[in-house]
């Protein structure tokens, strides 16, 4: 009989999926997915073989599943820091600002080296996720275009070159949301 941690089964689910999910970013930074097994990721969890497929049928559930719980975690943060901001300027500088400062807390980024070992059902799931995310940002750059404070020609353009401004440089959150605002502005 499996050991039940957690006062609910929906408690002891979400223990086992994140002991699972933390085991899978230890055996990712020691080894690289494609050396990475089922039973290595159900031995560093301390979790049954068995009680691992309960939860995930396979590696690429893993992967896709903790892409959801992270989007999750990210956008409802995300959702949280833009509150208050009283302008899609000043959301645009919240969002960048956030984007930035969560990034060493989350592996959105697993790289193109594991990502091309991802079956095409996979790697399809794992875009769903990244539109989630993307969504926060097309809200408040729609919200600038409609208000009148920002001017660009495309959406989508304006997205990749904002999330290309974003990516882990080591350069000041401030900065960085200086430049996006000043390329956006009317």
């Amino acid at each position: 009989m499996p050991k039940i941690v957690g006062d609910t089964l929906a408690a002891h689910r979400a223990q086992v999926r994140s002991q699972v999910f933390e085991a899978f970013i230890a055996l990712m930074e020691e080894r690289g997915y494609a050396a990475i097994t089922l039973s290595d990721i159900a031995a560093r969890a301390g979790v049954g073989r068995t009680a691992l497929y309960n939860h995930f049928r396979d590696k690429e559930a893993v992967v896709v599943g903790l892409a959801l719980h992270e989007t999750t975690v990210y956008v409802t943060s995300a959702r949280a820091a833009l509150l208050g901001a009283a302008s899609p300027t000043e959301a645009l500088r919240t969002y960048v600002r956030h984007h930035i400062e969560r990034q060493g807390d989350l592996h959105f980024g697993f790289g193109p080296e594991m990502l091309g070992l991802l079956s095409p059902t996979a790697l399809a799931q794992m875009r769903d996720h990244v539109v989630e995310v993307e969504k926060v940002l097309v809200e408040i750059l729609d919200a600038g275009l409609a208000s009148g404070e920002f001017v660009f020609d495309d959406v989508r353009s304006t997205l990749a070159l904002v999330n290309a401004c974003v990516q882990p440089r080591r350069l000041d959150p401030e900065t960085v949301a200086d430049f996006v605002v000043r390329a956006v502005r009317a």
